[in-house]
């Protein structure tokens, strides 16, 4: 309606589309977006996996980490928030990792996933594939499979220094931007980089490995961007970040080992609308 003296009168209209929102889904639900969003990114992340233990103990792989640019939108949607694997529970000569939970979600018909991650090996057994590969004792020379997803969500877990002896380090836990160390007679392995996203505004870092662990000495490393859990000698194993994907530490002697990390689904909406049209806009 025009007022006399050519301006506009009625309701101001607020448009909501979009603006820029940020949600954090770390347990399985439901997402809802603003009115009116079609295009988001988002940051998905699987649990990590969960360390091995007693001899030449290896780390847990970190959750698969996934980073998704201008994905078609409706709402709402479904989403699957991974848990974390357990670390091995011991007593005994030796255990597995369980791997960690694959997070997901569900929008236009298209299923977003990513790998949870794998369980660290021991002893005598390998290291679990998944989005990032758990970490492998001794004696064989064998690794932790990151799985060869495509697109890449993780690495490899460390290899075991074969025939170095029962209190060998196992090898670390894969990242998700860097292999597991491989252990050595000495020590156990660190566990693989991590990456970081600022999706949420600031830069966070998501799926570090966790460090291998040693029956007779010194233990591996946390991933250096801090979400795995460190490996430990006879005390207890550092456990993976929750909500952030990160493998648990391999843990020497009889103790449980680490867990890993319990995963997440970070959403930013893209379509922004400033509430003023111009009336070329209106017109087209």
């Amino acid at each position: 309606i025009m007022a006399g003296n050519g301006g506009i009168i009625g309701p101001v209209n607020t448009i909501s589309a979009g603006t820029c929102k940020v949600t954090s889904t770390t347990a399985t639900g439901t997402v809802s977006l603003q009115s009116g969003t079609t295009l988001l990114n988002a940051l998905i992340v699987a649990g990590g996996g969960g360390g091995g233990i007693s001899n030449s103990p290896g780390g847990g792989g970190a959750g698969g980490f996934r980073e998704l640019s201008c994905i078609q939108a409706a709402s709402p949607f479904p989403a699957t928030i991974g848990g974390a694997g357990a670390g091995a529970p011991g007593p005994g000569p030796g255990g597995s990792g369980t791997s960690g939970c694959n997070s997901s979600f569900v929008v236009c018909g298209t299923t977003y996933t990513s790998t949870g991650g794998g369980g660290g090996g021991s002893y005598d057994a390998a290291g679990k594939s998944g989005g990032s590969g758990g970490g492998r004792g001794h004696p064989a020379k064998g690794c932790g499979n990151a799985g060869g997803y495509s697109p890449v969500e993780g690495f490899n877990g460390g290899c075991g220094p074969g025939g170095s002896g029962n209190c060998a380090g196992g090898g670390g836990g894969g990242g998700a931007s860097e292999v597991g160390q491989d252990g050595s007679a000495s020590v156990g392995g660190r566990g693989g980089a991590g990456s970081p996203s600022s999706l949420s505004g600031s830069a966070v870092d998501y799926a570090g490995g966790g460090g291998g662990g040693r029956f007779c000495g010194s233990a591996g490393a946390a991933s250096p961007c801090g979400t795995g859990g460190a490996g430990a000698s006879t005390g207890a194993a550092g456990t993976g970040a929750a909500n952030k994907g990160g493998g648990g530490g391999g843990r020497g002697g009889c103790g449980a080992a680490g867990s890993g990390g319990s995963g997440v689904l970070i959403v930013k909406e893209l379509d922004k609308a400033s509430g003023v049209w111009g009336m070329n806009t209106v017109y087209d």
